[in-house]
């Protein structure tokens, strides 16, 4: 289960994000909405401390990510015990950030994992291929199978298929639905509106930085409540 409470987070004067609770429970999908700079990929980057919230808590199975309590003060752990929190929490960005000196098994190898890994993102045909001989589509593959290296409680998802020509889009979702149904816990912020009706359990529309709506997809996409999330809705619906 990840926990969110009271989440704020400022760069210089601009607020980010506004008092963002939010409950994720253990193998569900959470889809996060909005429009650009409503605080989406610093929520995810939040969670797993890319970075530091300003106030409020998060919490992945009880455990707090960046901090350690001694009695009412809060101190921020070393780097490498959260590095450690982090091995559990996988991340896939926009952009691959694979090595690119590093073959698909030896990324993937990298983070613990192996041909079984490639194998279930259907790439093990590609074991030995270099990041520049894959489309950007398998590559994202990689990334995921990475992900999964460390047995990782939940997987966040920064938009996986912005940077993807359009005929490449299908063949990433289609992985993230078979992890979908293998009940991994997953938080994803995306434009894929198809996608998040068909897999998410719960949807969350974020907006300047405050979290206004939030519910399965049949509540949030087709009867949403707030003016702000009926506006973006009806430019992304079409």
């Amino acid at each position: 289960m990840i926990e969110l409470s009271g989440v704020h987070k400022s760069f210089g004067t601009l607020e980010v994000l506004r008092d963002v609770t939010l409950t994720v429970p253990a193998g569900s999908v959470t889809v996060i909405l909005g429009p650009s700079g409503s605080g989406k990929s610093t929520l995810l980057r939040c969670i797993n401390h890319l970075e530091k919230v300003d106030r409020g808590r998060v919490r992945v199975d009880g455990e707090l990510i960046g901090y350690r309590r001694a009695g009412d003060k809060l101190y921020e752990l070393s780097e490498r015990h959260i590095l450690k929190q982090r091995a559990k929490i996988g991340f896939v960005f926009q952009t691959f950030n694979l090595f690119p000196h590093m073959t698909a098994l030896q990324n993937v190898a990298e983070a613990g994992g192996g041909i079984e890994l490639l194998e279930r993102v259907g790439l093990a045909h590609k074991a030995h291929s270099y990041p520049r001989q894959l489309s950007g589509g398998q590559q994202q593959r990689v990334a995921i199978a990475r992900a999964l290296g460390r047995q990782p409680k939940l997987i966040l998802f920064d938009e996986p298929t912005s940077a993807l020509d359009p005929e490449l889009v299908g063949e990433v979702l289609d992985v993230m639905r078979d992890l979908a149904r293998a009940g991994t816990t997953m938080i994803v912020v995306t434009h894929e509106i198809g996608f998040a009706r068909e897999v998410a359990d719960t949807i969350v529309f974020l907006d300047e930085g405050r979290l206004l709506e939030q519910g399965p997809p049949t509540e949030v996409l087709d009867n949403p409540q707030h003016e702000r999330t009926r506006a973006f809705l009806s430019k992304v619906l079409v």
